[in-house]
């Protein structure tokens, strides 16, 4: 996978993706948001819930109905 640093950039590119997937997760320095698109990933940390980037990332991704990820595990170890 390819990190994209800017969020405009991976915006444009999702005209192409039919499918993607973002989390949310909670760490040290504030609120964690990492967006998958086809090869290209997004990820920031923001120390402001009511960033309007942050606001602006999660209203894209509710709109083109992208699966939220709660956590992920390896495959091998899903059934164990």
């Amino acid at each position: 996978m390819n990190l994209v640093e800017d969020w405009k950039s991976l915006e444009d590119y999702s005209q192409f993706c039919r499918y993607g997937t973002y989390q949310i997760k909670d760490v040290v320095d504030g609120i964690e948001i990492r967006v998958l698109m086809g090869k290209f990933g997004y990820i920031k940390t923001f120390h402001d819930s009511k960033d309007q980037l942050l606001s602006r990332i999660l209203a894209f991704c509710d709109t083109r109905g992208f699966i939220k990820v709660h956590g992920s595990i390896a495959d091998e170890l899903f059934f164990a």
